[in-house]
């Protein structure tokens, strides 16, 4: 059985050969345009300035000194949408060409920075958040607008490459809680993620998935209705058992795991990774259904646990599943 085939099992909500990591069993490509400099300092194709942190593995955030303007009533006038004719795709036309197994491996897109964090990238965050409640009528056009470029954008990307998998991100919470009330999300945001998605379907891109940190237990019910196939991020300050259990026929679970209190320390310990995979698995794969895993380092920002993690998934990802099709519990022998 191809990589492939074994998630296109877990995308049916079926039992796959093994549990498998997302990031390394795909072919990946990254924007069509820059919607953040990854690694460096520097200015995305709206112009936004970012900056590095040394104490982040050199990963980037949004300088908040640099915010375009203050009031929604202002986006029409002040917001310079890239322009997706005239940009150079010859980039990710060759990185394309290198993924020569497409019969073999599925090929996701990764867009990062959807449609509520680039409207608070531009304004703000605390800015955007008051400017929401003053004005949220405003807000939702503003989003509107920009989820028309971002579906423009699916399709330059679709056209170049035809990816079988969007994995869209957008952070819509804190770890505590949702940044608003689930009537704000349901009137002023989740429609615009219900066209995304269908959008997205109806370009040719087989399974959408959403990329949020954050607790959105409380919001599940409503934003599975925006149409997407599965969850990225999935992080533990979620109630997942519950989830899993209410949930677990209609949602794919892409957690990163445990990245704080066990992948992004420093003091874990070989035994308390592999442990913490396998209680992972049984938490969101008791059953032997829909779980692919997407640990990495941007996430923890410790490279050597990721490694461990990943050397472990891949040793038994199908010993797991072996014993789940034999209606067992899995134990495996600690390194």
């Amino acid at each position: 059985m191809t990589s492939k085939e074994n998630m296109e099992l877990i995308f049916q909500h079926k039992q796959p050969e093994w549990i498998p990591h997302f990031g390394d069993e795909t072919y990946s490509v990254r924007d069509y345009i820059v919607e953040r400099p990854i690694r460096a300092t520097g200015y995305d194709a709206w112009g936004c300035h970012w900056i590095s942190c040394p104490d982040s593995l050199g990963y980037t955030f949004p300088d908040i000194k640099d915010v375009k303007f203050s009031e929604l009533s202002e986006w029409r006038e002040k917001v310079k949408f890239p322009d997706l004719e005239n940009l150079d795709s010859s980039s990710m036309v060759e990185g394309a060409k290198a993924y020569t197994g497409r019969d073999s491996k599925l090929l996701q897109y990764i867009s990062l920075n959807g449609i509520f964090e680039r409207s608070h990238i531009l304004m703000g965050f605390e800015n955007l958040l008051v400017q929401c409640m003053e004005n949220p009528d405003e807000f939702s056009e503003f989003l509107r607008a920009l989820a028309g470029h971002k579906i423009s954008l699916f399709q330059k990307v679709y056209d170049i490459c035809r990816p079988d998998v969007l994995l869209y991100h957008d952070d819509i919470a804190m770890q505590s809680s949702p940044f608003f009330s689930n009537d704000f999300y349901i009137k002023y945001i989740f429609p615009h993620y219900t066209r995304i998605a269908a959008a997205a379907g109806e370009i040719g891109y087989r399974y959408v998935m959403h990329h949020s940190c954050g607790r959105i237990e409380n919001l599940i019910p409503d934003w599975l209705a925006c149409g997407f196939d599965g969850w990225d991020s999935v992080m533990p300050c979620n109630d997942l058992p519950a989830i899993k259990r209410d949930y677990g026929d209609k949602i794919v679970f892409i957690p990163g795991m445990d990245t704080q209190e066990v992948l992004g320390n420093p003091d874990s310990t070989r035994s308390d990774i592999e442990k913490m995979v396998v209680r992972w698995m049984e938490m969101l794969a008791g059953d032997g259904t829909g779980l692919l895993i997407d640990t990495n380092s941007s996430l923890s920002l410790n490279e050597t646990n990721e490694a461990i993690c990943l050397e472990f998934i891949r040793k038994h990802g199908k010993l797991f599943m072996d014993a789940k099709k034999a209606g067992e519990v899995y134990i495996p022998d600690y390194e």
